[in-house]
């Protein structure tokens, strides 16, 4: 007799849980995105501190779960600055299934700071092909309209009164080769605009 519950298998997931060599390739992938992000962060470590001062940014921070949303991801963070209030990050993050992204994410006196350089290069169509975070959550990484909507051209934006900042940029993983000059580029282009904008410390 069938079981009554949710225990049994479909097709596809017997398919599955017999296939011994997707479990292989997907820690294989993991771990190819583990090590993308280390250069990342070879890459970035030196072009950062050359150009902008943040004494209390740490050393980079790679790491990586089963569950975003029933997914599997990896997280590059650096510069990162996490204090109760204050918060000033470079996030990469690859997320199973679905893109590869970048994320600066502000608030608390960084935001303060910074904000009005964002809002000017935003005007300037610096940030063209990025998204602008409308939800009210600043841990979701998702782009969905709840969370992000698209930045306009020429778009006036004010981030006054907002409780944080996250701009985001995204490509899909089927752009996988291209992936290492999607981060560096868009990481210098971000380092680029709050540091030449930004007052001496």
């Amino acid at each position: 007799m069938l079981s009554t519950d949710n225990t049994y298998l479909s097709p596809y997931e017997m398919s599955v849980v017999a296939d011994i060599e997707f479990v292989m390739a997907k820690q294989r992938i993991v771990g190819k995105t583990v090590h993308l992000f280390g250069n990342l962060a070879n890459e970035y470590v030196p072009h950062f501190s050359q150009k902008i001062l943040i004494p209390e940014a740490v050393n980079p921070k790679i790491s990586k779960g089963e569950n975003y949303r029933g997914l599997p991801y990896v997280v590059l963070d650096y510069p990162r600055m996490f204090s109760k209030q204050d918060w000033f990050a470079i996030r990469c993050f690859f997320w199973w299934g679905n893109f590869f992204s970048i994320t600066l994410q502000l608030s608390g006196t960084y935001q303060q700071q910074y904000a009005p350089f964002l809002e000017k290069a935003i005007a300037a169509n610096l940030f063209a092909g990025w998204f602008i975070n409308n939800g009210d959550d600043p841990w979701h990484h998702h782009f969905e309209e709840d969370n992000y909507k698209p930045v306009e051209e020429n778009e006036q934006l004010s981030f006054a009164g907002r409780p944080f900042i996250k701009l985001a940029k995204k490509i899909p993983l089927t752009q996988w080769d291209n992936a290492f000059a999607f981060f560096t580029t868009n990481f210098e282009m971000l380092v680029n605009v709050l540091t030449d904008q930004a007052p001496m410390r």
